[in-house]
């Protein structure tokens, strides 16, 4: 999977040709697509649209917690391969090639003005899948998915991966096969260590201890399963 890079108006496109062989910015304008349907990804309005038989997700780039206040979209320009934006589809590109389940890049647009910039990424939808927080708001995890995210995420580990913002949201299942989603600020090193692995375990289980269904409902008890599994799978 080869990406190529177009200029636009103030910015650049990054895409991969297999799936678009001449995009523009009107593919990031969400009032583009008629057929377009929204959806809640937590900082920000995010769509499902499709494009010549093919089922994408367009999702703008938010910042996240107190600084959002001053700037929601803009982020410092220091050149395009150090965008939020360049940065997450090369790294999605990387995490194919390593055969990790994660959705595929289609394309990122780069928008910039002065020394700052903003941009969306377009990527495959995934289809059929729950995220890890819906199923335990519904106490629906059985045990073998539990288990089948632990091993799945010791695999992301094990490649070298650094998931700063592991949460169950960002966690889709289908049946027993697990997808991680949302890797923007993320990185990919020869190994991750142990207080990387640490810190993303802590930040998921936060994450769950939030939904009253598992803190308080046999969901607890995943927990345990998913630790188990890990250890099972990860070289460490």
């Amino acid at each position: 999977m080869k990406a190529e890079i177009i200029n636009v108006d103030a910015g650049k496109i990054l895409f991969d040709a297999t799936c678009v062989a001449n995009p523009t910015r009107a593919l990031f304008d969400s009032t583009h697509w008629s057929n377009r349907e929204a959806i809640a990804d937590g900082r920000g309005a995010a769509h499902f649209v499709e494009y010549e038989g093919q089922r994408w997700l367009l999702k703008p780039y938010y910042r996240g917690g107190f600084i959002r206040k001053l700037s929601e979209k803009s982020y410092v320009f220091t050149g395009y391969e150090r965008t939020r934006m360049f940065r997450e589809f090369r790294l999605l590109q990387s995490l194919i090639a390593l055969g990790l389940p994660v959705p595929k890049p289609v394309a990122v647009l780069t928008q910039r003005s002065s020394w700052r910039c903003s941009g969306a990424i377009i990527l495959e939808r995934l289809e059929n899948v729950t995220s890890l927080q819906r199923l335990v708001e519904n106490e629906a995890v059985r045990g073998a998915q539990w288990q089948a995210v632990g091993r799945t995420v010791a695999l992301f580990h094990d490649n070298g991966v650094n998931h700063t913002d592991l949460n169950a949201s960002n966690i889709l299942l289908r049946d027993d096969e697990v997808f991680i989603i949302d890797f923007d600020g993320c990185t990919l090193k020869s190994a991750t260590g142990g207080r990387s692995r640490r810190v993303n375990l802590e930040r998921l289980h936060r994450s769950l201890l939030k939904q009253r269904q598992f803190s308080q409902g046999l969901s607890a008890k995943g927990w345990s399963l998913l630790l188990s599994a890990y250890h099972d799978q990860a070289r460490i």
